[in-house]
């Protein structure tokens, strides 16, 4: 069965991209949560595209897998903890709504100490303090005085995120689709080729990933693909303009703890 929805998988993907182009779209595959899972981790690190790999500070495999993957010639950020709502638990070094500026300025350049291979920063979780205007300002202040770029995951449809970085004068970018809220093949690749159709529409487009099996197993499948489809996977920090972003008014709907 498995093997059946991966070619139906691949078809879909193929009869989407065939067509040529003057200008091939672009696509950024964000994977968070890495860190926790080396052997998940490693997957991947491993895949044969150019995945930007968004590893959580102070996660036990996590400054590893940040070598490894700067090492294979794949682009890092922090993917950074920040409260959400309900009271979610938040990972370790994460940010708060208590916190003053200094203690979120602190925060980060412990995060940033941990995994110096990162050119910049996404949330995780974070849909309470990507809605606080202060925090997020402070957040972007930081960045930009190590010249890094900000993701804004969008796991929430009120983040005041990308407005406070580009106030900053940041790089910055928004998440345009999550790929695996559901964990099955075939929801994975109508995301995937949502994902692309977007792409095609306007030449760009970001997605985020989890390193789940079924996630890992459908990349793995896909993305040798892509080159011969007219479809270019490029680090995220191909797709940023500073301080506006062109995927400012991206799809949003469908929110989630990244």
């Amino acid at each position: 069965m498995a093997k059946l929805l991966i070619r139906l998988a691949l078809l879909a993907v193929t009869l989407v991209t065939a067509a040529a182009q003057a200008n091939p779209p672009r696509i950024a595959i964000i994977i968070d949560d890495l860190g926790y899972s080396r052997g998940n981790g490693q997957a991947i690190v491993d895949l044969p595209a150019a995945v930007t790999c968004a590893v959580i500070p102070f996660s036990p495999h996590g400054p590893r897998l940040a070598r490894q993957a700067s090492r294979k010639g794949k682009e890092v950020i922090v993917h950074m903890p920040m409260a959400a709502q309900h009271h979610a638990r938040l990972d370790r070094g994460g940010l708060t709504l208590e916190m003053t500026q200094q203690e979120i300025q602190d925060q980060v350049r412990l995060a940033l100490d941990q995994l110096p291979e990162a050119r910049g920063l996404n949330n995780h979780m974070g849909s309470a303090l990507t809605e606080q205007t202060r925090p997020m300002g402070w957040l972007m202040g930081e960045l930009k005085a190590r010249q890094l770029f900000f993701v804004d995951s969008r796991t929430t449809g009120r983040s005041v995120a990308l407005l406070q970085a580009r106030q900053a004068g940041i790089a910055n970018a928004g998440r345009d689709i999550f790929l695996d809220n559901e964990r099955t093949l075939p929801a994975i690749n109508e995301q995937f080729n949502k994902l692309i159709k977007l792409a095609r529409q306007r030449g760009q487009a970001i997605a985020i990933g989890h390193p789940y099996p079924e996630t890992v197993h459908y990349l793995q499948q896909v993305l040798p693909l892509l080159n011969q489809a007219g479809i270019h996977v490029v680090p995220v920090s191909e797709l940023l303009t500073a301080p506006v972003m062109s995927t400012a008014a991206a799809i949003s709907k469908d929110h989630g703890e990244s």
